[in-house]
């Protein structure tokens, strides 16, 4: 039987999508082991924290000597006293104070002016360009992580680690020619459902006990059933010998980065995690929910700093904290901010080097209403991919794109 893994993708099981794995033929394993020489020298771990909406950057990164801050906004300017000192021209968001902090620890980087080419301020569109890191409109066909994790070993009929989401869906960045990366959530709920005594739990146990003779469909959906138990059991023997005294919120970003370090914990070649945090569409009554949102973003990192730290993992994980777009310039009539372009973006972990990269965007120069972008977001792709990764850019990304000093030498 000859299938692949996209093939089986769209493969579901008592209503439950989930992963699914094939053989490669001998050409495109060795292929895959020669491209993936660089990327498996090293055991980092990226984790992308997703703030899905478009995050109001000038009002989190605040160039508070500039007056023309103030009269683009009249009623959500964060005023200079109630903003932290940032350094001489910038203020973080009062609600920013744990990212601050480690900011000033050096474990915290700035980037601002991130965007790309012609911005486009459809949350649908602009998600897309930065999962697939192109704006061709030809959509390729996989996300940029996706492409990284293609460089990796094929793990024959093991359903890989090495990529995960923490989300309730594989997120477009994760999608991939070669594996398919496990969404979190859907593996969990396969295991639980096979806890239950009821028909469809009893014939998923029958598909999942091993068989002999040539391989027929029946039997390739059994050893995937398979496959897909033995990697939920993975993830929860790594869950069940995590140990860790550091106290997380009881909020949605929290939840998921803390169930990024019980995975984590468990040492299982994880190389890519991603996470999102939502509601940073505040178009109107900005104030309230935006601090609200900033609050349990700052703490929620803050808390897996720590945690990192304690599991002797904090030297191994690097942080991006990114959005699709920023909000324009200046406030509308309901108290918000609509669609805009350039914005800021964090890189956060023990190995970055910490500090301000680029210029804020100037609010007496902008395009359309948007402040105008100067850093390409493919910029911190590329810094990444290869100083983190060990993954040629060249291999991800179309295009050369300068390196950023992001991360320590």
């Amino acid at each position: 039987m000859q299938s692949t893994r996209r093939e089986f993708l769209g493969y579901s099981l008592a209503g439950l999508s989930y992963v699914s794995l094939s053989q490669l033929p001998s050409r495109l394993l060795a292929q895959a082991a020669a491209e993936s020489a660089l990327a498996d020298q090293n055991d980092h771990v990226l984790v992308l924290v997703e703030l899905n909406g478009g995050n109001d950057g000038l009002n989190t990164i605040i160039p508070f000597e500039d007056p023309l801050y103030y009269k683009l906004r009249p009623s959500l300017a964060i005023s200079k006293e109630a903003g932290l000192k940032l350094n001489d021209q910038l203020r973080w968001h009062p609600a920013l104070g744990p990212l601050a902090k480690m900011f000033d620890a050096g474990q915290v980087a700035i980037a601002q002016g991130v965007g790309y080419p012609e911005p486009d301020r459809s949350h649908f569109r602009s998600m897309e360009i930065w999962h697939t890191a192109s704006t061709n409109k030809i959509v390729p066909s996989s996300g940029w992580l996706g492409k990284f994790l293609d460089q990796l070993p094929v793990p024959g009929n093991e359903v890989p680690l090495s990529g995960l989401a923490l989300t309730g869906t594989l997120p477009q960045a994760l999608q991939a020619e070669k594996v398919v990366a496990p969404v979190v959530s859907q593996l969990d709920t396969f295991a639980s459902q096979a806890e239950s005594k009821d028909l469809a739990s009893k014939l998923r146990r029958k598909l999942s006990t091993s068989g002999g003779g040539e391989l027929q469909p029946v039997d390739f959906v059994r050893q995937q059933s398979a496959a897909v138990y033995r990697a939920a059991d993975k993830l929860n023997a790594a869950t069940s010998k995590y140990k860790s005294s550091v106290e997380y919120f009881n909020n949605d970003l929290a939840n998921q980065l803390k169930r990024a370090a019980q995975i984590l914990s468990g040492r299982l070649g994880v190389r890519i995690l991603t996470v999102s945090h939502g509601g940073y569409d505040t178009h109107s009554a900005q104030a309230d929910s935006h601090q609200n949102l900033l609050n349990e973003l700052a703490t929620s990192l803050a808390s897996f700093q720590q945690d990192l730290a304690g599991l002797g993992l904090a030297d191994k994980v690097v942080v991006l904290v990114y959005s699709e777009f920023g909000r324009r310039a200046d406030e509308n009539a309901s108290a918000g901010t609509d669609h805009g372009a350039a914005n800021c973006l964090f890189v956060q972990g023990a190995p970055v080097k910490g500090g301000v990269v680029g210029q804020h965007p100037s609010l007496e120069k902008l395009g359309d209403g948007d402040m105008i972008f100067h850093t390409d977001f493919r910029q911190i792709y590329a810094t990444l991919l290869e100083g983190w990764l060990g993954c040629p850019a060249k291999q991800v990304l179309t295009g050369e794109f300068p390196k950023l000093p992001l991360l320590k030498a």
